[in-house]
């Protein structure tokens, strides 16, 4: 049987257990958005090179997500002393992790957004992104 990979963890649940992600929590801040800038690098990947025009704007959209994410995610990483090695090892960790389910995603259910990608896709667009427009 096709088993469906998983995360180890929604950032719907990480958001649930750190409730100062958006206010004085900045490690958090970092953290999440981190995620929502590899997430939508791997997403922007996926339609990088197809050429019908729903692909170019989702290429286009998730692309732009990702740098805005990053610039966040790199500051507030700074602000509490990271480092750019752990930083990039940190997105390295998240982008093999959301390429792994995507994979499977795409293997058992012929679509790369679903499931945990899809929640997180959903919570960084609805919950994060608001907060630097």
């Amino acid at each position: 049987p096709n088993l469906a990979y998983s995360l180890p963890e929604t950032l719907d649940d990480y958001i649930s257990q750190h409730p100062t992600w958006n206010s004085s929590d900045m490690a958090s801040l970092s953290y999440i958005t981190s995620r929502c800038s590899v997430l939508s690098l791997v997403i922007s990947e996926r339609y990088k090179n197809q050429n019908d025009a729903q692909s170019k704007k989702l290429y286009k959209l998730t692309s732009s997500r990702a740098t805005l994410f990053a610039i966040y995610s790199d500051a507030a990483f700074k602000e509490i002393g990271g480092t750019t090695k752990s930083f990039q090892e940190r997105a390295k960790v998240w982008a093999k992790l959301y390429g792994e389910e995507g994979v499977s995603n795409t293997n058992v259910y012929g679509t790369f957004i679903r499931g945990d990608i899809a929640s997180d896709l959903t919570t960084c667009g609805e919950q994060v992104l608001p907060l630097f427009e």
